[in-house]
């Protein structure tokens, strides 16, 4: 039984993707028999998932130095004692000045480790605030990849533009972990109608469901949704997330500003059946981001069959175009707004996308499957020097 220790900066769910992605590959490794840890300076609130009868440990780090998220020495001991009793240690993200404490104590005390970027080296993220992700590479992060046991990527796209940056270390590509066992008996859509600001009745809804956060486009969205009002469609956008209180308000001033209060509603953070039962109620869900590593989103939607338009943006937009899930498009307001139009127009073909992409992720992402996948990268991983 191998044993598995991961370091996250925060369990907290409504800090997104990665949070969804380790909590759900803990699952699945525990599952499949592994003994996974999990520890981190914010573990409560956490997934819902995690909680269970022989599920994963987790280990409540404590809160860390300051805003720096730089961990205590009594942190970093716990976390190596934590390590000495596995037989690897799993890092995640990038830009984590924990994972410089850790990943230095691990080869200090001759413990292996792996580490998953998330998509945090894909050219775009570079290109925001790109001299400080710079220097912090050069000096910190290119050393924590090259001591690395491998490294863990979630698309072939994601380690084609990150491995210049990753110092030779062995490269794994394995999608994203997903409890696609919560979309096997779907809930139906009433459930949302009930309980989701702007779901009642059968208007057509747009779905965007993530954070409020200006790598995800939702401006983009917001102006495409005022190009359809234009040409009197019939139609809601529900913006399910949250994000700072500032942006928040920036965006729903947007809305305001172009009166378009009837059309667009915002239902905050969903979660669990309700957020399932939301991806039914919808026609689709557009998500006009900038970048994204795996977008889980993505593939929620589709196992709930509910086709996607995103854009190149998105690591694994090949395998959505490839399994006809989703439409590609360029990050514009009228690319937008063309898309939603065309399949607001054709319902057979959005139920045929909506069929088709989950058929695809049903079997690319089978916990069998990946658990087998991660587990053979696992012990791998500890053969290499």
């Amino acid at each position: 039984m191998i044993r598995i220790t991961h370091y996250i900066s925060t369990l907290d769910p409504s800090h997104g993707g990665v949070v969804a992605h380790v909590s759900d590959l803990a699952v699945l490794t525990q599952n499949a028999g592994a003994n996974v840890t999990i520890a981190s300076p914010y573990a409560n609130p956490h997934p819902a998932n995690l909680d269970y009868q022989g599920g994963p440990t987790i280990v409540d780090l404590g809160k860390p130095i300051d805003r720096a998220r730089l961990l205590r020495r009594n942190q970093v001991q716990r976390v190596l004692e934590l390590a000495s009793k596995s037989d690897i240690t799993h890092l995640h993200s990038v830009w984590t000045p924990a994972n410089i404490q850790i990943a230095k104590a691990l080869r200090r005390h001759k413990l292996p480790y792996v580490i998953t970027p998330h998509g945090m080296l894909d050219d775009w993220c570079l290109s925001y605030h790109p001299i400080r992700k710079r220097v912090f590479l050069e000096l910190f992060a290119k050393k924590i990849f090259a001591h690395s046991r491998g490294v863990l990527y979630c698309a072939a796209g994601e380690q084609k533009q990150s491995e210049k940056w990753t110092g030779g270390s062995p490269g794994h590509v394995v999608p994203a972990a997903m409890d696609i066992e919560l979309y096997r008996d779907l809930p139906g859509p009433d459930l949302a109608r009930q309980c989701i600001p702007g779901a009642q009745g059968e208007t057509p809804i747009i779905l965007f469901l993530s954070r409020i956060n200006h790598k995800k486009g939702i401006e983009v969205l917001i102006d495409a949704a005022e190009i359809l009002a234009t040409r009197n469609r019939e139609f809601k956008v529900i913006i399910a997330g949250t994000g700072t209180d500032a942006y928040t308000v920036q965006i729903k001033d947007r809305v305001q500003t172009k009166n378009l209060n009837d059309h667009i509603h915002f239902a905050g953070l969903v979660r669990g059946k309700e957020k399932i039962s939301l991806y039914q109620r919808s026609n689709l869900l557009a998500l006009p981001t900038k970048q994204e590593n795996f977008g889980l989103v993505l593939t929620e939607s589709l196992a709930a069959r509910t086709p996607v338009i995103t854009t190149r943006g998105v690591d694994i937009y090949p395998e959505l175009e490839t399994c006809n899930g989703g439409l590609i498009v360029d990050r514009t307001p009228e690319a937008f707004a063309d898309a939603i139009e065309e399949l607001l127009d054709d319902p057979e073909r959005c139920s045929s996308m909506g069929d088709t992409g989950r058929t695809w992720v049903m079997q690319a992402l089978a916990p069998d499957r990946l658990a087998d996948q991660f587990m053979k990268i696992y012990e791998h991983s500890l053969t290499q020097k």
